[in-house]
């Protein structure tokens, strides 16, 4: 018998999906500052939107996601996320951009398609539970 998706997740999956769409969809522009800034910002929208909804499912499944780092172990361990790239290193590089001034922006943009495809793949396996 197939289990009950919460309505929460119902909402997050579509979301996810249209936030890795608009990232690769900016990441594709000519790299002017205006299309960087913009990759940059929809990296932390896709960011946040993947932690909320690795937190909705470990929630459903009843496992563990205090905290950010515990909730990418969780999806790692579930099999929900490749341990590639490093999640240590997306969490890091998400605070550089949040950070008041940005800092190492170019590093971080150079690493935004990686971010994408591993965003994608999780959407993807997440997607196939349900």
């Amino acid at each position: 018998m197939p289990q009950i998706l919460p309505a929460e997740l119902q909402v997050l999956l579509p979301h996810l999906d249209w936030n890795l769409q608009r990232l690769e969809e900016v990441l594709k522009q000519e790299q002017s500052d205006y299309f960087k800034g913009a990759a940059l910002q929809r990296y932390g929208h896709t960011y946040d939107m993947a932690v909320k909804i690795i937190r909705a499912f470990a929630e459903w499944k009843n496992l563990p996601c205090q905290t950010e780092e515990q909730c990418f172990t969780t999806a790692v361990n579930s099999g929900w996320m490749e341990k590639l790239p490093d999640w240590k290193e997306m969490a890091t590089d998400y605070q550089r951009i949040n950070a008041k001034p940005q800092q190492d922006v170019e590093i971080v943009y150079a690493k935004l398609a990686t971010y994408q495809q591993a965003f994608s793949n999780l959407f993807a396996k997440l997607k196939g539970i349900v």
